[in-house]
C-alpha cells in the first residue's frame, strides 16, 4: 500500500515537473514568436506616409548589420537621420543624430529631449513622426495606415492575424483602431526589449578581473568615482592589478583621467555610463551661434514658465539662416515642471525651466566605435574631436560664456594630453556585436 502511494507521488511530481517544463517551453516558444514579430514589424516600410519620397521602417535609422559600410550598434551613418521629404515640410534630415536602441528599455525617459517616458510610446510616436515621412495632424492618417496594413496583410499563413494569434493569442480583427495600435506598439517594444549591450566589453572583463564594483547604487556619482580611482591605485602601489591587451595602461590612463580630472563619470555612470538625467552641455548654443553669429545664442529670447507653450515649433529646431530665432532647446520643451526630480528645493517653475534651457539625455558610451557622428547634432564624426569640444566648452562654461550651463561642465578639466588616453579608455566600452 505504501509503494502504491509512493509510486502516485512520484509519478505526480514527475507529472507536475512535465506540465511546469511543457508550459515553460510554451512561454519561451510564444516569446520568441512576439520578438520575431516585433522585428519583422520593425523592418516594415509600408508604414510610412505615401506623401513622402522615402520609405523608412524603424530600421531605417537604426541599422545593426544591414550597410557595407560595417556593423552599427542599431544607429545609421547619418549626422542627421534622413526622412521623406514632404512639399509642405521640405527637409531631409531629422532633427536629431539617431541615438542607439541598446539598453533602451532600460532607460526611464527615451529621445534625447525625454519626450517619450515608455517603449510603446516612442514606437507610436516613430510610426505617426517625420521619422516615416507624416506631419503634425496626420497621426490618424497615420494609424490608419497602420492598421489597414497590418489587418489586410496577404497570405493567410503568413498574415499579421496569423502571427499576432500565435504570439499573443489575440484576434486582431475584433480589436478597435486604438487597440490595433497598442498591439504593434507592444509587438515592436518586446522586439527592443531584447537589444541590451552584453556587458562583455574589456572594460566589463577589467573590472571583473579586479574585483572593482562598477556600480553606483545610490551613492554619489563624484564619491563612487574618487573611491574607485582609488582602490585602482591602492592595486597598482602593491602591484596586484591585473591589465590585459585589451585594457592596456593606456586605457588605464584614460579611465583614471575619466573618473578623475575629466569629470565624465559624474553623468556618464556605470554600468550603462549613463545617469539617464539631462544636461546643458553647449552643443546647442554652439550649433546655433555657427549659424547666427558668436553670442547669439546669449541672446535668444526664451519665453518665461508663464508664457511658455512646450513643446515648441520654434524650440525644437534645427537653427539655419532660413529660420531665425529657431533653435533646439531639448528637454525644456517636455520637463514636467511640477513632478520632475530635477527640481531643486525652493526652485521656482521660471528658474527651473531657464536651467532647463538646451538640456538633452546622457548618452551611454558603450560601443561609441558603432555610433558615429557623436552628440545629439551629430556634429563629431570622431572621439577625439568631440572630445576637444568639449575641452573648449567647458573653458567658456567656467568664464560663464555658456548660457545655462550645466555645472559638471565647468569641472572638466582635460588637457590636450589626456584625449588620446581616453579614446583608449571609451574603446574598451566595444563589444564584438557579430
Amino acid at each position: 500500500m505504501k509503494t502504491s502511494i509512493i509510486r502516485l507521488a512520484v509519478i505526480g511530481v514527475l507529472t507536475g515537473l512535465a506540465i511546469a517544463a511543457a508550459g515553460q517551453s510554451q512561454t519561451r516558444d510564444t516569446r520568441s514568436q512576439a520578438v520575431r514579430l516585433g522585428l519583422k514589424l520593425f523592418k516594415d516600410a509600408r508604414f510610412s506616409s505615401s506623401r513622402g519620397d522615402l520609405q523608412n521602417s524603424c530600421s531605417s535609422c537604426h541599422l545593426q548589420d544591414e550597410d557595407p559600410q560595417g556593423m552599427r550598434a542599431h544607429t545609421d551613418f547619418f549626422a542627421r537621420s534622413w526622412v521623406p521629404w514632404r512639399a509642405e515640410d521640405p527637409r531631409r534630415e531629422e532633427l536629431r543624430n539617431s541615438p542607439t536602441l541598446l539598453d533602451s528599455s532600460l532607460m526611464p525617459r527615451l529621445h534625447f529631449d525625454g519626450e517619450f517616458s515608455s517603449l510603446e510610446d516612442l514606437v507610436k510616436g516613430t510610426l505617426a513622426g517625420r521619422p516615416m515621412g507624416w506631419l503634425p495632424g496626420e497621426r490618424e492618417q497615420a494609424f490608419d495606415r497602420v492598421c489597414q496594413i497590418i489587418l489586410n496583410d496577404g497570405g493567410e499563413e503568413a498574415s499579421y492575424r496569423k502571427e499576432f494569434e500565435a504570439a499573443y493569442n489575440v484576434q486582431l480583427a475584433g480589436l478597435s483602431k486604438n487597440e490595433v495600435i497598442d498591439r504593434v506598439a507592444q509587438a515592436i517594444s518586446d522586439y527592443l526589449r531584447t537589444l541590451n549591450s552584453s556587458r562583455t566589453a574589456p572594460y566589463d572583463l577589467f573590472v571583473k578581473l579586479n574585483g572593482l564594483d562598477e556600480t553606483a547604487h545610490q551613492e554619489n556619482p563624484r564619491v563612487f568615482a574618487d573611491r574607485l580611482v582609488r582602490k585602482i591605485s591602492m592595486l597598482e602601489a602593491t602591484g596586484k592589478l591585473k591589465l590585459s591587451a585589451q585594457f592596456d595602461t593606456a586605457a588605464l590612463k584614460g579611465m583614471k583621467i575619466f573618473f578623475g580630472a575629466g569629470n565624465c563619470g559624474v553623468c556618464h555612470t556605470p554600468p550603462l555610463f549613463t545617469d539617464n538625467s539631462f544636461h546643458n552641455m553647449g552643443i546647442s548654443q554652439d550649433e546655433y551661434d555657427q549659424v547666427n553669429g558668436e553670442g547669439s545664442f546669449a541672446k535668444l529670447e526664451i519665453p518665461s514658465s508663464a508664457k511658455a507653450r512646450r513643446p515648441s515649433t520654434q524650440f525644437r529646431e534645427t537653427p539655419s539662416a532660413q529660420k531665425l530665432g529657431c533653435a533646439d532647446l531639448g528637454y525644456w520643451n517636455f520637463v514636467d515642471l511640477k513632478t520632475s526630480s530635477l527640481r531643486r528645493s525652493g526652485e521656482s517653475d521660471d528658474s527651473f525651466l531657464q536651467r532647463m534651457i538646451a538640456t538633452f539625455k546622457t548618452p551611454t558610451l558603450r560601443n561609441l566605435s558603432f555610433t558615429q557622428p557623436y552628440m545629439h547634432t551629430g556634429g563629431f564624426s570622431t572621439l577625439e574631436s568631440a572630445l576637444a569640444e568639449l575641452k573648449r566648452l567647458s573653458a567658456l562654461a567656467r568664464t560663464r560664456q555658456v548660457r545655462e550651463g550645466d555645472a559638471e561642465l565647468a569641472r572638466i578639466q582635460i588637457s590636450d594630453a589626456d584625449i588620446a588616453p581616453l579614446v583608449a579608455f571609451l574603446k574598451t566600452l566595444n563589444e564584438d556585436l557579430n
